[in-house]
């Protein structure tokens, strides 16, 4: 006996509704499929983007400020403070928040809580560029920070000073030990009273003399002298570094066309009438280069006025 087979045959309407209903279905999956793709290359864009932005801000710290914070933010003593140290900067780490990168403070800023500073750090970093500090806050820094921002009457625009901003936060993800950097005082330490200096002699004196009449404070910092110190090393205490120096391996191979300076004071001799003899490893704004220092002192400075600049050089230790 056959059994009859019974087949099922949607009817025109229910195809036409079971094709849409896979389309759509497929077009749904494809369409968040897109949308998560889209929204993973947003965000990679998105820190292309940021890392571009902190680039251009190493290129205006690099001009403008590593004269005075040094080209790592380590400080240069005399002139300005550590600024990429822990000190300072706290630790902090980038989080994504609803699709959004933002700065977590892992570590607060120790010199945030001690300036009783209730803002956030980039708020903080941002406002001292932008406006600067209208006085000195410590006495151990030789100028009071200026202003940078155009519309305070400084070199940048507002999307520069953001750059910098961001630019020197960007340190803070792995921050320098403070035992690198220098430290400002204390709220309220900088301003007070120093050991009286030793007065200087006639000759040192003289000697401080030609070195402003010379111009040396144009590249070189000395800190109480208004220097720049924008060019060359750091002064503050160069007869101990020549000191130093001297007795180093480093300094014996890379001295060319002079004999090795066996005593500090020599070295401070063949630094200014043979400045190419050694060229010193680190200035404001990164690796010092060859053929920038005058080659003309030797025959500028008159003999008498060359011992007493040596003179008053080998106080500063």
């Amino acid at each position: 006996m056959l059994k009859k087979i019974v087949t099922f045959r949607p009817s025109f309407t229910l195809r036409i509704l079971t094709g849409l209903v896979s389309f759509l279905f497929l077009l749904s999956v494809c369409t968040l499929t897109y949308v998560s793709d889209v929204t993973t290359a947003l965000s990679d864009r998105d820190v292309q983007f940021r890392g571009r932005l902190i680039e251009q801000g190493a290129r205006y710290y690099k001009e403008q400020c590593a004269r005075c914070h040094g080209p790592e933010g380590l400080g240069i003593e005399g002139v300005g403070p550590g600024i990429s140290n822990e000190n300072f900067l706290g630790q902090i780490e980038f989080r994504e928040v609803d699709g959004q990168r933002v700065i977590q403070q892992i570590k607060p800023s120790k010199r945030l809580e001690e300036l009783g500073y209730k803002g956030s750090l980039r708020d903080y970093v941002r406002s001292v560029i932008a406006s600067g500090l209208p006085i000195k806050s410590s006495s151990d820094w030789s100028d009071p920070h200026p202003p940078f921002l155009d519309s305070y009457g400084g070199p940048m625009r507002v999307d520069q000073v953001d750059n910098v901003t961001s630019f020197v936060i960007n340190w803070a993800q792995a921050p320098k030990s403070d035992g690198e950097a220098i430290l400002p005082p204390p709220p309220g330490a900088g301003g007070a009273p120093k050991p009286t200096a030793v007065p200087l002699t006639a000759e040192q004196e003289a000697g401080k003399q030609v070195y402003l009449k010379a111009g040396c404070n144009a590249c070189h910092a000395i800190k109480g002298v208004g220097s720049q110190g924008a060019v060359g090393p750091n002064l503050n205490k160069i007869y101990t570094v020549a000191t130093e120096r001297i007795a180093s391996d480093a300094y014996k191979s890379a001295v060319k066309d002079q004999p090795a300076a066996t005593t500090p004071e020599d070295y401070l001799k063949q630094a200014i009438h043979y400045p190419n003899a050694y060229i010193a490893p680190e200035c404001p704004t990164g690796a010092c280069a060859a053929g920038i220092m005058p080659q003309n002192f030797k025959d500028s400075i008159a003999a008498g006025d060359f011992e007493n600049l040596i003179a008053y050089l080998s106080t500063l230790k």
